[in-house]
């Protein structure tokens, strides 16, 4: 079972098995390649066709802890009557990391805005006057012929006529490479922060801890056996299955799991600033709320209350007549910034000796005690460097200049860092940081009109990676690494493993998307068919056109400063005062648009773990601690059966979780 972790700072991990005796095998990968494609589909038809659950939009990929629970529950049966072939834990967790990589690139903000990118130019360019800047997008990334993209709007037609495909095939396979050596890039950064992370610092990655206790086998009382595990998966599981069936049979009543909107409550000025004021009681949350340490969870909860208070008292002041005020999506790029320079300043000694060791002739001697890292540290530091240059010929090659390829990269890898950071340290639900990525906050800074016309449309096309960073995949690769390590896997086939997913993800996500495009028309009867890339394209036309928000703004950029200041101010407190209550994380992650579907489970988490800490201390937390797991599993099972059902009739059924 898992170990707690009540306090920062205090090592809780998973027990694990010292030993696999086969660890990851060659059929547990092939099986994970085989899954992907099919994965990918069932996401892309769950976010974009049926309007929801949405599991790539939490830490926890609900599919992937739902296929981890089927292929436990068969490993038993295979353990049975053919214990020879049954599955290894190292094979078990080869197959759920593969498949959560393939979740995160296939989700609502995965590479289906790419799918949406190119051809948009080609079909709407001339309705919305953007025939002047359509030429800056090279042609090897775009699909540029409209009878092509005809059946890719409307429907009823077929991605694999050869006309079709010809067209495809280019820029599809060219964004492939690219999404492939960005995440090679971020998987090196993962080597090389790993042990920092988990062997110095023993942060505790509190995401994994599910997925490793459903298949550990060992001594006392395994996860399967406990009854406060399946007391608390009856509670999820029951309170889904009852809404399931609300939902197909209206005249049931349901139960108030999912949105109910308090902002109506809010209809005189200023209070009706807050614009929207969801209470959920979402089960998952809840479960995986409780694993999260207790300032955290105030601090997620205080900081929503925070930034909503913020919009009241610029409504109050009537400073809401500047637009974008109080600039918060500024402030929490800013709060980005912040941890990303205290990550660096914490680890300057270890990230040092790396770039020694490097460069140095005499290999560095490796413990016998321990599993050899996925790559050396000069191996992980040149895949770092060569990728990221590669990165930048890209962008040289789309027409992009080298400085807008660096500034580019160089802020993207950064936020996906502390991304990752937030979720190895704390196990964050939610980390989507919406619009806060450098095309949105460089022309706030310097103005649009430092970008030519192709730097615009790299900046366009990067509204894919940027636009949100819920399904981020890097975190997910580094606690495949950390599982490897934790139960004495071959890290460097965990690592090959999670970049053939990242490969086969990309294309199957493209597949996905375009085979049910052409089937239903992405501008019929997709969820965000074309919308995201509607959005991307209209900020070019406001850059090349100069609008207001293609001009600096002083006001924008000061907000960054607060937000990163402030960070420092809070990082440095804690560092300070033993039980400072405010944690820098929650204020970063509280200014984005996510947490209002999880305060309320993180402030219900904040109380029943703080009252279970109170009076039972860490042996009560210990105990209790199955029960919330056993939650977060019943939700993901229930709910994940509710959308495969959706998938088997084609119809919508219960949306366990998301808007």
């Amino acid at each position: 079972m898992p170990q707690p972790q009540p306090q920062a700072g205090q090592a809780g991990k998973p027990a694990v098995a010292l030993a696999s005796p086969k660890g990851i095998t060659g059929r547990a990968i092939a099986l994970g390649a085989l899954l992907t494609p099919l994965n990918a589909f069932w996401i892309v038809r769950l976010e974009r066709v049926l309007y929801g659950p949405y599991p790539s939009t939490i830490s926890l990929f609900a599919n992937a802890v739902f296929v981890l629970f089927l292929l436990v529950g068969l490993n038993g049966l295979l353990k049975r009557f053919t214990p020879k072939v049954a599955f290894t834990q190292g094979e078990l967790l080869t197959i759920y990391t593969m498949l959560a990589i393939s979740t995160g690139i296939a989700g609502l903000d995965g590479v289906g805005i790419l799918s949406q990118m190119m051809p948009h130019g080609a079909w709407f360019g001339k309705t919305n006057g953007w025939t002047h800047f359509l030429d800056a997008f090279p042609s090897w990334l775009t699909v540029t012929d409209p009878n092509a993209v005809r059946g890719h709007y409307l429907g009823n037609s077929s991605f694999y006529r050869p006309e079709i495909l010809r067209v495809w095939a280019v820029p599809i396979l060219a964004w492939t490479g690219f999404v492939t050596l960005l995440l090679f890039v971020a998987n090196c950064l993962n080597v090389l922060v790993r042990r920092q992370w988990a062997d110095r610092e023993r942060l505790t990655f509190p995401i994994i801890w599910l997925p490793v206790a459903m298949t550990t086998e060992g001594t006392g009382a395994p996860f399967f056996r406990n009854k406060l595990m399946w007391a608390g998966f009856a509670v999820a599981g029951g309170l889904s299955l009852w809404n399931g069936i609300a939902f197909l049979y209206p005249s049931l009543p349901t139960l108030p799991i999912g949105i109910t909107d308090f902002a109506p409550s809010f209809s005189s000025k200023p209070w009706n600033a807050i614009d929207w004021f969801p209470i959920t009681l979402y089960p998952l949350a809840i479960g995986i709320g409780f694993l999260l340490p207790l300032d955290l969870l105030f601090s997620c909860w205080f900081f929503f209350l925070f930034w909503r208070a913020q919009v009241v008292a610029t409504s109050a002041l009537g400073w809401d007549t500047t637009p974008r005020f109080p600039f918060i999506d500024e402030q929490g790029f800013g709060a980005i910034l912040g941890l990303f320079a205290f990550l660096l300043w914490t680890g300057r000694r270890y990230y040092a000796e790396i770039w020694r060791n490097a460069w140095s002739r005499e290999r560095p001697p490796e413990r016998s005690d321990r599993p050899a890292e996925a790559l050396s540290d000069r191996a992980a530091l040149f895949g770092v460097l060569f990728g990221f240059l590669g990165l930048v010929l890209f962008c040289r090659a789309a027409g992009a200049a080298w400085w807008v390829g660096i500034a580019f990269f160089g802020i993207y890898l950064a936020t996906i860092l502390v991304v990752t950071r937030i979720r190895a340290e704390l196990g964050a639900p939610v980390h989507d940081f919406h619009f806060m990525g450098p095309d949105n906050m460089i022309p706030r800074v310097f103005s649009a009109a430092v970008f030519k016309p192709s730097d615009m449309a790299l900046m366009t096309f990067s509204f894919a990676l940027t636009r949100a960073h819920r399904s981020d995949t890097m975190p997910v690769g580094l606690e495949g690494l950390q599982m490897a390590k934790q139960c004495r896997l071959e890290a460097n086939r965990m690592f090959g493993a999670i970049m053939l997913a990242v490969a086969l993800g990309a294309l199957g996500a493209f597949w996905a998307f375009e085979h049910q495009a052409y089937a239903l028309g992405a501008g019929a009867k997709f969820n965000q068919g074309y919308g995201h890339a509607q959005q991307a394209f209209q900020r070019m036309g406001s850059w090349m056109g100069g609008a207001q928000d293609a001009k600096p703004n002083g006001q924008a950029t000061i907000a960054m400063i607060v937000g990163f200041l402030t960070t420092l101010a809070l990082l440095a407190l804690r560092t300070r005062y033993f039980g400072f209550p405010f944690h820098p994380i929650g204020y970063a992650i509280a200014s984005s648009w996510a947490i209002h579907l999880i305060w309320m489970p993180l402030l219900i988490a904040w109380v029943l773990k703080g009252l279970t800490m109170r009076y039972g201390g860490l042996r009560l937390y210990r105990q209790a601690l199955p029960f919330f797991l056993g939650l977060a599993l019943g939700d993901c099972v229930m709910g994940s059966l509710w959308a495969l059902l959706s998938l088997i009739l084609n119809t919508r059924t219960y949306n366990f979780f998301g808007a």
